[in-house]
């Protein structure tokens, strides 16, 4: 018999008052630990501190990796922490994921926003020295998303979250077409993990009210979560991440500090691809559940101007060595298609 192994987090749960009911959840998983350590940033640390999770346990408030990993590696090491217990927006989630990676003590993922498919991937995206580095990661063993946290988290992370979830159908097309073009291997079980959630989102976005519905915010979450482990399955960020990436790469590269929140980047880059792709159907589907939701259509509502953009078009297709829709066009062309659009 041929088996293949999977790593998936042992705890998903996507509910009301998660929070209020943590340990009961966790132990009625069979899980227990002596010592957590819960980490979040300053936004995170109060939202978690009126729970008896806090209060029960320790608990870092982490601001800047440069000055305080070391130091918070080192305390998990010396006080023999069992569990860390990562409680906030996504970076805070990658550095906890970092943590596990670098300790071998496992990960429980607790996101106030759902602003990307971080809060399950196995892939840490880290400022370092004023620049972003990519690392492979350790997997949570649990991902617990309290929908009435997230409920009343800004808007524009969770519209970040849903541009994040619906560059799956442009990455999906991305890596078949790598597939065909170039041999490159495919893993069709992750590649439709990640690509049969965001389908569904836009069929059936009529029946959310608002971003914040729960039934909107449910689906959102678990497709956020499938898309994470599609990449731990895949060893690879290919699941979820084509043309639209790399054209939202390009703009971090170029703006620095003045990018935007990288879900709303690949969203709002997702309008395009898809167009390139030929993917009409699902490209109209896109931009009607956009509209609805107030997503941003137009650089003017992205807040980033014309030639900036322009320069990523040119500098997205040699960001990595990845093939996707942009090598098919030359630049030219793909800026000529933008502005129609």
């Amino acid at each position: 018999m041929i088996y293949k192994f999977i790593n998936f987090p042992v705890i998903i749960e996507v509910d009301k008052g998660i929070l209020e009911n943590f340990e009961e959840i966790i132990h009625e998983n069979n899980l227990y630990f002596k010592k957590p350590l819960i980490i979040s940033g300053e936004k995170s640390g109060k939202i978690v501190k009126k729970y008896d999770l806090y209060k029960k346990n320790s608990c870092y408030l982490f601001k800047n990796f440069d000055k305080d990993f070391s130091i918070l590696r080192e305390k998990i090491i010396k006080e023999n922490y069992d569990l860390i217990i990562a409680c906030g927006g996504g970076s805070i989630i990658d550095v906890g994921k970092y943590l596990a990676y670098e300790t071998l003590i496992p990960l429980i993922s607790v996101p106030t926003l759902l602003s990307s498919d971080a809060i399950a991937s196995p892939i840490s995206i880290i400022r370092i020295n004023n620049s972003y580095k990519s690392f492979g990661t350790t997997m949570p063993i649990g991902v617990l998303v309290d929908i009435e946290i997230i409920k009343n988290s800004p808007k524009q992370f969770t519209l970040a979250g849903l541009g994040d979830l619906i560059s799956n159908i442009s990455a999906s097309y991305d890596w078949l077409l790598a597939h065909k073009k170039t041999g490159e291997k495919i893993d069709n079980f992750s590649r439709i993990l990640s690509y049969n959630p965001a389908v569904n989102f836009i069929n059936s976005f009529e029946n959310y009210s608002s971003i914040k519905d729960e039934k909107f915010l449910e689906d959102l979450a678990y497709g956020l979560i499938l898309s994470g482990i599609s990449m731990n399955i895949a060893h690879s960020s290919r699941p979820a991440s084509g043309s639209e990436h790399n054209i939202s790469h390009a703009l971090d590269k170029i703006l620095g500090e003045n990018k935007q929140l990288h879900g709303l980047q690949v969203g709002f880059a997702t309008i395009l691809t898809t167009y390139l792709q030929k993917q009409f159907k699902y490209n109209e589907k896109i931009l009607e559940l956009y509209n609805k939701f107030n997503f941003p259509v137009s650089l003017d509502e992205l807040d980033i101007e014309e030639k900036y953009f322009m320069k990523a078009l040119e500098l997205a297709p040699k960001i990595r060595n990845r093939n996707t829709i942009l090598d098919e066009y030359d630049v030219e062309e793909v800026r000529r298609v933008f502005k129609e659009l």
